[in-house]
């Protein structure tokens, strides 16, 4: 399974810095990579080519390339199933995906506060 966070209402989406600040005040560990969203960003457009996508799409998110950040938060760095990763896009929510039921079920604490400090809902996917 799989969750997404997305604002509330009419609001939009934070930008990565603010998403960032944000969890650092929350979390005890939080843990961001450029890299691993730039090529993030690059599968995504990879995806978009063989999908037959617009060009605008494409370019769009060639855009976002620089300013997307893959984070991971926990409040125990050394667990493997409490913690939640994703990649933050400039006006994009946030998807959050498990790799088992009982990463999801041991996530679900700091899913709910992630969507707190943010100011988002969750919505199952």
């Amino acid at each position: 399974m799989a969750h997404r966070l997305v604002p509330e209402s009419e609001c939009p989406a934070l930008d990565p810095g603010e998403v960032i600040r944000r969890l650092r005040r929350e979390f005890v560990a939080v843990i961001e990579d450029r890299e691993a969203g730039a090529r993030h960003i690059d599968q995504m457009i990879a995806q978009f080519r063989r999908m037959g996508m617009p060009s605008e799409v494409i370019e769009a998110h060639r855009g976002m390339r620089g300013e997307a950040i893959r984070v991971v938060v926990a409040d125990d760095p050394a667990s493997d199933v409490a913690y939640l990763s994703f990649v933050t896009m400039p006006g994009e929510g946030l998807f959050i995906g498990y790799h088992s039921g009982w990463h999801e079920d041991a996530a679900r604490p700091l899913l709910e506060r992630c969507a707190r400090v943010l100011g988002y809902r969750t919505e199952l996917v």
